[in-house]
């Protein structure tokens, strides 16, 4: 698949998509080998996403009808926000 989409679902990890963007994208989206020759495939992938909200109203419909798009959800167990039940 040309793309990935990383859905992290807590707002604290709302850095996270860019820095995958920054660490996969530049690393493995050269056109060429360390020598210099170019590659005979397509190199790397598109690696894109927002947290909650964000991305539901931006590109979750491609995701949804639009084309197969791998996807990893991204989730915490323990809340970093106290939650008050009355």
């Amino acid at each position: 698949h040309p793309a990935r989409a990383i859905l992290p679902y807590c707002q604290a990890l709302e850095k996270f998509a860019p820095h995958i963007q920054q660490l996969s994208m530049e690393s493995n989206g050269k056109g060429v080998s360390i020598d210099g020759v170019p590659l005979a495939f397509e190199a790397g992938e598109i690696d894109f996403g927002e947290p909650g909200t964000n991305g539901q109203h931006s590109f979750y419909q491609l995701i949804h009808q639009g084309r197969v798009i791998p996807c990893d959800f991204i989730g915490i167990i323990e809340s970093q926000q106290p939650v008050y039940l009355k």
